[in-house]
């Protein structure tokens, strides 16, 4: 457990999850990839209620869940080994659960597929924060916290930026863009923007400042 920013962040656990889930709903409904998976807000609303706590599930067996000690925010991070090649149980449960969307999501995985790079890593598969705390330093507290780890380790990290504003958060933290452009989700689909941070070394860091 650690302190960064006046935010206490530890590792989430199951007994976490009913209480994680909304916020990640709230957190999640409205972003463009979002729309683009479902357009209808209803029936969005209601397939993420039920795919929330499946996400976090299947990131606390297979990864890591970092949250805050009001669960106000959650990281969800996986191994490269398992981000992009979800078992078996778990894809038919994202499958059940978005019913009619699930070619949608499908689509959406293929093309984070694609643009992962192969090297080793560790990812960050999913960064919410409650609607009403966002822009008070708590995804900040979370990332600063793994990436310590990260950077003991000499880890990699990749992720997919999803709006402009989180990608303009992740450059302050210094991942930089993978591709020369965004890349768009098909039929007209928002823009997305793979990242890619290098562990930082003291060096690096004295460079930095």
């Amino acid at each position: 457990m650690t302190t960064a920013h006046s935010t206490i962040v530890r590792v989430a656990e199951r007994h976490d999850i009913d209480q994680l889930a909304p916020m990640l709903v709230d957190a999640f409904v409205d972003t463009p990839d979002a729309s683009w998976l479902i357009p209808d807000p209803g029936e969005r609303r209601r397939v993420y209620q039920q795919l929330c706590p499946a996400i976090l599930t299947r990131a606390m067996v297979s990864g890591t869940v970092y949250t805050t000690d009001d669960h106000a925010g959650a990281a969800l991070w996986l191994p490269h080994t398992v981000a992009h090649h979800p078992a078996p149980h778990h894809a038919a449960t994202v499958d059940r659960v978005t019913g009619p969307h699930a070619p949608r999501f499908a689509r959406l995985a293929a093309l984070l597929h694609k643009h992962t790079p192969p090297r080793p890593h560790t990812y960050l598969a999913y960064l919410g924060v409650a609607p009403d705390r966002q822009r008070h330093g708590i995804g900040t507290a979370l990332l600063t916290h793994r990436h310590a780890t990260c950077d003991t380790a000499g880890t990699p990290v990749h992720l997919i930026a999803t709006t402009p504003n989180a990608r303009r958060l992740y450059q302050r933290l210094g991942y930089y863009d993978t591709s020369p452009a965004p890349v768009h989700l098909p039929d007209g689909g928002p823009p997305l923007w793979p990242m890619w941070r290098q562990p930082h070394t003291h060096t690096n860091a004295s460079r930095e400042r």
